[in-house]
């Protein structure tokens, strides 16, 4: 097995100085650059890890131990910032959503295809073992034929957080949907499979911007069961979000980031890896050293970003959106 380090940088150091302290602090893996247009941040954040920082990413890209690009920018920059990176010979990592637009979202996967580089995004909730637990046991029939599924999220935001670009559709694609319940919508798509038809309501609320603050929608999946989504920042405080799902023989579900529901009409032995990545991270490093794909990769990542855009037009108008059905062929 290959044990060389693998070498990331990080771009956007707001959220991505996080993800500098989870690359330092993974095996395999060494941070050796940072870049943000805010100088400042830059040099604390590279000052911290002992690395060198730069306000214009071209420049990092251009390093010769650079083999993994973290982009952590707002999500309308991605497309641009992946294929700049994809077109250097380095692998991309995405923050959640992959992009804003299915049209850029599509472009960056074919880029980085073309380059031969792997593309990742980084939904978080993939590498919890007991979301592995409710994966398997659905895929193993344990819950028998499904029923519902559900993924709630009611969090606060106050109106500071959208002075910037947050809430706006050219650097957020949306609100509360694409930006925060995204991370629930993707594990209830992996959960639940695709998606046959959307009925979406989105509103705004109780601030003042371009997209929604509230956003709810019920689904008809492909395999027969009905599927919910709600998603807003106009509660008073940030809850647990909640998945869960529920077939004929059993009953999951998540909430706030551990197992809160494993009831089954019989019991079972259950179906495990032995291994499974506990970040984006580790799966990278995992992956460039013994290959495959991410768990996470662009065209699994898109698929939650097609259906919140599906959710948007059927808001819009007011109808029934089917999905495209370009990505649930997978």
């Amino acid at each position: 097995m290959n044990t060389k380090e693998i070498g990331f940088g990080v771009i956007g150091l707001g959220m991505g100085a996080n993800r500098c302290e989870m690359v330092a602090g993974t095996p395999g893996a060494r941070l050796v650059a940072v870049a943000d247009i805010i100088t400042q941040k830059a040099q604390e954040i590279a000052g911290k890890h002992g690395v060198d920082w730069y306000a214009d990413y071209h420049k990092m890209l251009e390093r010769k131990d650079l083999d993994v690009t973290f982009v952590m920018t707002p999500s309308g920059m991605h497309a641009q910032m992946a294929i700049d990176a994809a077109q250097t010979g380095k692998h991309v990592i995405v923050t959640k959503p992959i992009e804003v637009t299915l049209e850029k979202a599509d472009r960056m996967i074919e880029v980085c295809k073309d380059c031969g580089v792997k593309l990742a995004v980084d939904f978080e909730q993939r590498y919890f073992r007991h979301n592995l637990r409710i994966k398997r046991a659905i895929e193993d029939g344990k819950l028998g034929k499904l029923v519902l599924g559900e993924a709630r999220m009611k969090w606060y935001r106050a109106q500071k957080y959208y002075d910037g670009w947050h809430g706006t559709w050219e650097m957020d694609g949306g609100g509360s949907l694409i930006n925060q319940t995204i991370h629930w919508i993707d594990l209830l798509l992996w959960f639940m499979g695709p998606v046959e038809t959307v009925f979406g309501r989105t509103g705004v609320f109780t601030h003042k911007i371009e997209t929604e603050d509230l956003g709810a929608a019920v689904l008809t999946f492909e395999n027969g069961a009905i599927g919910t989504v709600l998603g807003t920042t106009t509660w008073y405080k940030d809850d647990d979000p909640v998945v869960e799902v529920h077939g004929e023989k059993g009953y999951v579900g998540t909430k706030g980031g551990e197992l809160a529901l494993w009831e089954f009409v019989e019991k079972f032995e259950e179906n495990l890896p032995e291994h499974w990545p506990a970040n984006v991270v580790e799966d990278m490093v995992g992956v460039l050293r013994e290959g495959g794909e991410p768990i996470v990769d662009g065209l699994e990542g898109e698929r939650s970003l097609e259906l919140v855009r599906a959710i948007y037009e059927s808001s819009r108008t007011e109808k029934a959106t089917k999905r495209l059905h370009r990505i649930a062929g997978k």
